[in-house]
């Protein structure tokens, strides 16, 4: 069994639904998804959480590989709806849903080891090899990110993948410690940034599990996070999976190609 964690509301429905095709494409073990939603409408009309109808086409997928295997979803209350509000990073260039993850402590069904993904990778290997890494001694397996680890410090790390030993983190108490700096300080990349500081028992993976530039072939965690184009002048781009005309022509990746015919089937019965 695999254990996968997901966070977000009924908007990054077609991000997790192409990372679920692309993942049940590579393996066949049972998965066990959680997805952590809330709603904070008070906060802004359109942060509501997923509805029945798109957890139970997720379930459908991942049964369809695994009967065994199942979606669950997580609805956070006011706990995490007051936190935001009194966080000084309740507004900034990402959604308020990226911090659903660092209450991943207080949710008791959740199980010990489980892979944190954020809602803009595909899958591209067998993720059983990412699950099957031994961390029992650290907090984290992560991944450097692709450009903080030479403009920000070396071992600066990218968020978007966390294998995470739960036992360690509430040990540790890493969650609330990262909870508490997003509350106080304002940072361009909150959660991410507060991770960096504050784990300290980190292993640190080959890129191929996180890999945030252009597809390789040992590449297992495809993250689609925004890139920095030097020439013929600075920009920066920022193509999501679900765009697909954009990963096909401007990406030049045809990969993923039979996972969006299906995801173009289900998404025409929606």
């Amino acid at each position: 069994m695999i254990n996968i964690l997901f966070g977000g509301n009924e908007k990054v429905f077609d991000g997790i639904l192409l990372c679920l095709l692309s993942m049940t494409k590579h393996t066949k073990s049972r998965l066990n998804v959680y997805i952590l939603s809330a709603d904070i409408s008070e906060l802004n009309p359109n942060y509501i959480p997923f509805t029945e109808k798109q957890i139970s086409k997720l379930n459908q997928v991942v049964k369809n590989t695994n009967p065994n295997s199942n979606v669950n979803l997580v609805i956070l209350g006011k706990d995490f709806n007051n936190w935001i509000l009194n966080s000084k990073n309740k507004l900034n260039s990402y959604t308020p849903f990226a911090f659903l993850r660092l209450f991943a402590d207080t949710i008791n069904e959740l199980p010990e080891k489980i892979i944190y993904l954020d809602t803009d990778i595909m899958i591209n290997g067998n993720i059983q090899d990412l699950y099957d890494i031994d961390i029992s001694n650290y907090e984290l397996g992560v991944v450097r990110d692709r450009y903080g680890h030479f403009f920000i410090k070396p071992n600066y790390f990218n968020s978007g993948m966390l294998l995470m030993n739960m036992k360690k983190i509430k040990e540790s108490n890493l969650l609330e410690k990262v909870k508490h700096t997003c509350t106080n300080k304002k940072m361009a990349f909150p959660d991410q940034s507060a991770l960096n500081k504050c784990c300290k028992h980190k292993l640190y993976l080959p890129r191929k599990f996180n890999e945030q530039g252009k597809l390789r072939k040992d590449t297992i965690v495809h993250h689609f996070s925004k890139k920095i184009k030097w020439l013929p002048y600075f920009h920066t781009i920022n193509i999501k999976p679900w765009q697909i005309k954009d990963v096909q022509t401007k990406y030049n990746c045809n990969n993923y190609d039979d996972i969006y015919d299906e995801y173009l089937k289900i998404k025409s019965d929606l």
